[in-house]
């Protein structure tokens, strides 16, 4: 009878722990895919893609209940490293399981580095929609602004205007105008111009020198409208401002990307030696 109750009790316990071994095996290697993920992203982030892939896809195939951070860790690296192909692939796995999470990133990473501006626009308006009483911030840039960026690369320059507009009022009227960023201003210019709306332009490229004194691409492209309008003499004056302001380093500028409002010294150099009778100093 003893003997017999000790097997059953031995039986019992020898089932739990093979229960026990199997959960803790499947925690446990679930946790070593999650942990695979981030060095196959550590290696592509050294320059090792197709290695660092490998290493990611293979994490990704073996993680169960896959969350979109999962494909959008996936994407980010890829994303910085060039790879679009792959990137964009994982970022849309990203957004059709979380599309609320993913939506903000997406709209902003379609914009400054897919340059896919009607799409960008889609997934800024769903972003924008799901909260109509507060303006988002994507990547820490208002999303009106980002939209603005979007319709004036698609030349809307009328709706990129009103979008500028919207990020400059509701920052005013919150915290102040010397906390909007002066390249809205800038690209709020930008589309007067466009328009051949000059002294209109030229008026926003001052708002943004009355914020950053050190603008250069205010006073560039300030110049080229100043020589539309035949002020020569001003325009040759800033065109000389700007080309002293990025030698000295005053340039906007990202490692990943261009942005739409960037200006080079050859480019304001050139406009001196076509437009001045000084040369660039």
């Amino acid at each position: 009878m003893r003997k017999r109750r000790w097997l059953k009790y031995l039986s019992g316990s020898i089932v739990s722990l093979v229960v026990v071994l199997i959960v803790l095996t499947i925690i446990y290697s679930q946790l070593f895919f999650r942990v695979l993920l981030g060095f196959g992203s550590l290696d592509t982030y050294y320059g090792n893609n197709e290695r660092g892939n490998k290493i990611m896809n293979y994490a990704i195939s073996r993680i169960e209940d896959k969350e979109e951070e999962i494909y959008h860790h996936l994407s980010i690296q890829n994303t910085k490293n060039g790879n679009y192909n792959i990137a964009i692939a994982a970022l849309e796995k990203a957004f059709g399981i979380n599309p609320k999470e993913v939506a903000a990133y997406y709209g902003w990473v379609l914009l400054y580095y897919y340059h896919d501006y009607e799409k960008a626009l889609v997934i800024l308006d769903y972003c924008d929609a799901l909260t109509p009483n507060f303006s988002d911030a994507p990547m820490a840039e208002d999303i009106h602004k980002l939209k603005g960026l979007a319709h004036m690369q698609l030349e809307n320059y009328e709706k990129a205007i009103e979008e500028f507009d919207l990020n400059i009022s509701e920052i005013t009227e919150t915290i102040g105008e010397e906390w909007v960023d002066v390249y809205t201003f800038v690209n709020k210019g930008r589309c007067l111009s466009a328009q051949n709306k000059h002294r209109k332009s030229i008026e926003a490229y001052q708002t943004a020198l009355n914020n950053y004194q050190e603008c250069t691409e205010a006073y560039y492209y300030m110049a080229l409208d100043q020589l539309k309008i035949k002020e020569e003499e001003l325009a040759c004056k800033n065109l000389n401002t700007a080309y002293t302001l990025i030698k000295k380093g005053y340039k906007s500028a990202d490692n990943y990307i261009e942005y739409f409002h960037e200006v080079y010294e050859q480019e304001i150099e050139s406009s001196i030696l076509t437009y001045c009778t000084n040369t660039p100093k």
